[in-house]
């Protein structure tokens, strides 16, 4: 927004356009240049412009946002619809941006292709003798980007011998947060092995510096790399960094969420679409060639405590998300919305309205602000046309007293009907929750045999510290072992409840109660590998004293105590037999951070360790094989794609996105 108060700083002198000179001319360029792309004076205004409609800019000028120091300005209607047309100008936006943005149909135009600064039309003659004319929308020294009216995108790399295609196939997308459908962070690909994998270096690093923490999950399709940072898309080339377009609307102010402070996990991608959240509980669609803008819609106002900060789903036709702020007493639900217009199809609540049926769950005062959010991203099982969703904890955190009973359907999976969004089962791991062990870590789908015989199952390592294997097509609780350090329950009876131990409730006093309220684990990836039959998951061994106090409810936050966390924390991957929960290995490492883990095809097991390293390990057994040290503090999970035939590993960190292969020359294993 700084970019438009200098803009407008300049031009408020006047309230009429002057006949005979440009607005933008006069009032614009000593700041922000003559090409509007920045000087010394002020940062550059095209990225802004290309990706808001009039209406927005009009809006944001007259009302301007005094929180960001930009006061507003009552321009004459003559003057802002001048000042629109200039910018448009100069900014080179396709016109049909003014209204609503973009369509599948046209986005073809060239016109709709240039993206950043320094786009341009023009061409590029190939090393092959070819020559390629589009939009050049970024040209380095050694790589570029150039799209055709008939193509997406060339990636260009410049050698000895002049400019050369960096050829996308054979590639291996990775198109949704966790990589398929079932949820699971597993690839296939084999090319970077445990033989070779300590050979892995830096490729590519691209800074974010706009977002104070990213915890998204890369997206890459045909050789584009979709990363998010606060309220901001970026395309990349996935093979170079190179920057293609940034989308990037205005941070809300007053958020008290972790949306409020910058966590974002990710985008969807279907065709020429590509979808994902703001901040203020916006679901938004924009054309993934060019990043314009096609809908809008508010899936919930801030004003009731919303916020997002999910990758959404994508099945079929239609887009699935849920939302954040349960900490602010924000009900979570999960809705499914049409992918052509955002036009809501389904909403499935989760907590019941009084009187409703699951209703009688919760016996108490707390009922209106409950809470059970659904701010991570669920799994779908086409056979089934089932969709399966994470909820949150209830609320207040810690005190149980207002809301006696189970508090469904908090703490909880859910299986909806994809087409109608009606409940078909749940299974839920912690009633009455009173320890902020939200359910909202990953499910992972598998179909494998169970104990001889072939079953549909939904694996998931709980906060609450125990690991669960449910049968997914009815719910049916199949095991129940804990993977962490556990004194609150001794196990899970055949009814599918925890048999409670005296270490369960808080009190005024203090509970010590393990694990702590951050959980055994925490909502960052989990993999099932079908070559060795392991599952990964990043465990924590560790405990809390659980102290319940009567608060007030105070702007919807309620959390009715604290759960201060002992000494001791111990952090470990865990790889576990499914049969039967069994610790097959575990490798300890050291400090906190968040960050999850993806296991491969070539034996490997990577992840980001508290202390700033990124780390493969040996899948069979635990072993470590490489590490590289960033100076990072994890919160997002790894993903591995293929562009051109060759695997590359990608991370967020604080410091940007980070992208490793194997050496530019002899890259077979060895």
């Amino acid at each position: 927004m700084k970019m438009f108060w200098l803009i407008l700083v300049l031009i408020a002198s006047s309230t009429a356009a002057m006949a005979d000179q440009s607005i933008f001319d006069t009032r614009c360029a000593a700041c922000h240049g003559g090409d509007g792309g920045g000087s010394e004076r002020g940062p550059s205004l095209l990225s802004f412009v290309r990706y808001h409609t009039d209406a927005e800019l009009a809006g944001l000028i007259q009302a301007g946002r005094v929180e960001k120091g930009m006061p507003a300005f009552r321009l004459a209607e003559n003057d802002r619809t001048a000042l629109m047309k200039e910018l448009r100008a100069v900014a080179g936006t396709n016109p049909a941006m003014a209204t609503a943005g973009l369509t599948g149909q046209n986005r073809k135009l060239p016109s709709a292709r240039a993206q950043v600064g320094t786009a341009h039309d023009g061409s590029i003659n190939l090393a092959d003798g070819r020559t390629l004319n589009g939009t050049i929308l970024n040209e380095g020294d050694f790589s570029a980007v150039l799209s055709t009216s008939d193509k997406g995108f060339h990636l260009l790399k410049r050698d000895v011998g002049g400019w050369r295609e960096n050829a996308i196939e054979p590639k291996s997308d990775w198109t949704t947060y966790h990589g398929s459908l079932s949820g699971n962070r597993y690839s296939s690909l084999e090319q970077i092995n445990s033989g070779n994998v300590n050979r892995l270096a830096l490729r590519w690093m691209f800074p974010i510096p706009s977002s104070p923490r990213l915890e998204a999950t890369p997206v890459v399709v045909d050789g584009v790399m979709y990363v998010t940072g606060w309220n901001e898309v970026w395309a990349l080339d996935a093979t170079t960094g190179q920057q293609i377009w940034v989308f990037r609307p205005p941070h809300t102010d007053g958020l008290l969420s972790e949306a409020g402070r910058g966590a974002n996990r990710g985008v969807a991608v279907e065709g020429d679409r590509l979808f994902f959240v703001t901040d203020n509980a916006h679901l938004l669609a924009l054309d993934r060639w060019t990043g314009a803008k096609l809908w809008d819609t508010e899936m919930a106002t801030v004003k009731d405590s919303y916020s997002a900060t999910g990758a959404p789903l994508v099945i079929g036709d239609m887009i699935i998300s849920g939302v954040a702020g349960g900490e602010e007493g924000a009900r979570g639900f999960v809705a499914a919305y049409k992918a052509a217009t955002g036009e809501r199809v389904w909403r499935f609540d989760v907590i019941p309205r009084r009187g409703e049926k699951g209703s009688e769950t919760w016996i108490g005062s707390a009922l209106e602000h409950g809470c059970g959010a659904t701010w991570l991203t669920g799994a779908y099982d086409p056979a089934l046309d089932l969709v399966y969703w994470q909820t949150g904890n209830p609320c207040p955190d810690f005190n149980g007293d207002e809301r006696k009973g189970d508090n469904l359907y908090t703490a909880s999976v859910i299986a909806l009907s994809a087409k109608t969004g009606e409940l078909k089962w749940h299974f839920q791991f912690t009633p009455h929750d009173v320890h902020d062990w939200d359910a909202t870590e990953p499910v992972v789908l598998l179909d494998q045999p169970w104990r001889g015989q072939p079953r549909k199952l939904l694996v998931h390592a709980n906060r609450n510290g125990f690991f669960f294997v449910l049968d997914r097509t009815n719910g049916e609780l199949l095991l129940a072992e804990p993977f962490a350090k556990v004194n609150w329950a001794t196990g899970y009876g055949k009814d599918g409840r925890p048999i409670l131990t005296e270490n369960y409730e808080p009190t005024a006093e203090g509970t010590l109660t393990c694990p702590a309220s951050g959980g055994g684990t925490n909502w960052p990836g989990n993999s099932w590998n079908p070559i060795t039959r392991l599952f990964y998951v990043r465990a924590s061994d560790w405990c809390a004293i659980f102290r319940k106090q009567q608060d007030p409810l105070v702007d919807n936050r309620w959390m009715g105590g604290a759960a201060p966390n002992q000494p001791g924390a111990k952090n470990f991957i865990r790889a576990l037999d499914i049969e039967t929960g069994r610790k097959i290995w575990e490798f300890a490492f050291t400090g906190s951070g968040r960050g999850g883990l993806i296991s491969t095809a070539g034996n490997v097991v990577l992840f980001g360790s508290g202390e700033g390293a990124l780390i493969a390990l040996d899948a069979k057994s635990g072993a470590p094989l490489w590490h590289f040290s960033a100076g990072q503090n994890w919160q997002a999970s790894p993903m591995t794609y293929m562009v051109g035939g060759k695997q590359y590993f990608a991370i967020a960190g604080p410091a940007g996105v980070f992208s490793f292969a194997l050496p530019e020359y002899g890259d077979a294993a060895q």
